[in-house]
């Protein structure tokens, strides 16, 4: 590596914090905040705000993909962990479940066309398409059931990354819904009256 450049940027980093905020001489100061540089009276206490690791909601949804629930926890949103994990634990059990009785017809089914007198199948009743279909069933069972815990998963992403996102709005007392007169020209230079209705917020 160039030793030139490694000086440089060893007095860049010295040299940020003075070039961040520097004394114009005055009572007032630069601030620069990302791409913005502020003017500020230097007597004054200011709280800066900074969005990088709270209420960002990118940080959210890492969070919540990491871990369920720790999105949730996160945007401070308790009380929706016990109704993921709850939700989790029930389609893990039918998971479970469906996979032993998969597995059990499974092998029945081998043990009855398997032409082994060492093997039988669990219910003898049953015949080969009997069978069949309980092993489809159960399959299907099992895989949808997968299919909605990677969906739960998902949903729980979005929504801690919904969530972190309506903490940035606020709802003020000047919303309104007014319907209103409105008048337009189309192309054909033809003039349309008509009503809207206006959300103001």
């Amino acid at each position: 590596m160039n030793i030139k450049y490694l000086l440089t940027c060893v007095v860049i980093v010295i040299l940020s914090p003075w070039l961040m905020a520097q004394d114009t001489g005055d009572s007032t100061a630069l601030i620069t905040v990302g791409a913005d540089t502020v003017t500020v009276d230097s007597d004054e206490i200011i709280e800066i705000e900074t969005d990088t690791l709270e209420n960002r909601p990118g940080t959210a949804a890492l969070y919540s993909a990491a871990l369920p629930g720790l999105g949730q926890a996160y945007n401070k949103k308790y009380w929706k962990i016990p109704i993921l994990y709850g939700g989790g634990l029930v389609i893990g059990y039918f998971i479970g479940y469906n996979h032993r009785l998969y597995k059990q017809y499974r092998d029945g089914l081998i043990a009855l066309i398997d032409q082994d007198d060492r093997t039988e199948p669990f219910d003898p009743r049953l015949g080969q398409n009997d069978y069949q279909r309980a092993v489809d069933y159960w399959r299907r069972n099992r895989d949808l059931l997968m299919i909605g815990a990677v969906v739960l998963y998902v949903a729980a992403i979005v929504d801690a990354h919904v969530d972190a996102h309506l903490e940035l709005f606020t709802v003020e007392d000047d919303i309104s819904l007014n319907l209103e007169p409105s008048f337009d020209t189309t192309a054909m230079q033809t003039n349309l009256f008509g009503v809207s209705l206006k959300l103001r917020f």
